[in-house]
């Protein structure tokens, strides 16, 4: 169950880079677009248009939530560093969604049981997903694997979705998904409790290494 709580988020793990502003399970406003290898700049900038448009002051924000990984090692140290900044100046909590799991939120409604995510070269990121009270959790670790070993291990694939694999041979048989700061954020209100975290000096993405193919 979702707390009344109001929420930052924060998606920046992709080409995507977003902040929304959550108010318990309504997402108030977002500003998300595709920014390829520009957030540092960008992502200051669609915080003030955040905060200019919705008018949230920062000192009545319950907790600042971030995409955690895998996905871009440079996208998710900037996120991650922007949230840390946020959340330090007014001791704030962060809340590290992982991304898979806000992927898998983005398309609820078809309860997919397995996601993928495009790394890089022939490389993908892959996590089977079960489902309580209606939520993704994690059903065992994140692994990395070539395409092929993917279409040769997995002929049934109609639960499973994936995002940035479009390249990929047989990728339009899957479910396709969408980065989106509006997610993570729905899904940390959904969370809270249970992944809030008071003290993360010393949070880190999830990087998803050392980089061993299964």
């Amino acid at each position: 169950m979702s707390l009344n709580k109001k929420i930052l988020s924060i998606e920046t793990s992709s080409n995507i880079c977003g902040i929304s502003y959550i108010e318990g399970d309504n997402c108030i406003d977002s500003v998300d677009y595709d920014s390829s290898k520009k957030h540092t700049e960008v992502l200051p900038e669609y915080y003030c248009r955040l905060k200019n448009r919705t008018g949230f002051k920062l000192k009545s924000i319950d907790a600042i939530a971030v995409s955690i990984g895998p996905g871009s090692f440079t996208g998710l140290r900037i996120g991650l560093s922007f949230a840390k900044g946020l959340a330090f100046s007014q001791e704030l909590p962060i809340i590290p969604v992982p991304t898979m799991m806000s992927l898998a939120y983005e398309i609820k409604e078809i309860y997919p049981k397995r996601g993928l995510i495009f790394s890089h070269a022939d490389t993908i990121f892959s996590q089977k997903i079960k489902w309580e009270n209606n939520l993704p959790c994690a059903d065992g670790s994140i692994t990395l694997l070539t395409w092929d070993k993917f279409l040769d291990e997995n002929e049934n694939r109609d639960k499973t979705f994936q995002c940035n694999c479009e390249s990929k041979e047989n990728s339009q048989d899957l479910m396709k998904t969408k980065y989106s700061s509006s997610s993570v954020g729905l899904f940390a209100s959904k969370n809270f409790a249970k992944l809030k975290v008071n003290k993360p000096f010393s949070l880190v993405s999830n990087y998803v290494a050392p980089f061993k193919l299964n």
